[in-house]
């Protein structure tokens, strides 16, 4: 074993140091995101659609995917008022 891990007086250091590596790294997430989208368009009315794509990596939930669905549509009631609705679905 290296005398730096041996020796009485400068094992604390490393001790300390490999605890606070390890506290540091134990919330570490990182995620990775993949989006598309479609838009149509007419008389009165627009919708577009974007599809999501996550992969994400947590140390305490491990690799996971979730995929979701965004519908907007929007259009103009019998006054000319515009309403929108969205929707979004996940897996």
């Amino acid at each position: 074993m290296p005398e730096y891990l041996t020796h009485p007086k400068r094992r604390l250091p490393v001790i300390v140091l490999g605890v606070g590596l390890g506290a540091g790294l134990a919330g570490c997430s990182t995620s990775a995101d993949v989006s598309y989208g479609t838009y149509r368009f007419g008389p009165g009315y627009e919708a577009s659609q974007v599809y999501e794509n996550r992969v994400y990596g947590d140390t305490q939930d491990g690799i996971r995917r979730e995929s979701c669905r965004t519908v907007v549509r929007r259009e103009a009631d019998a006054y000319g008022r515009p309403s929108s609705v969205e929707e979004t679905a996940c897996d």
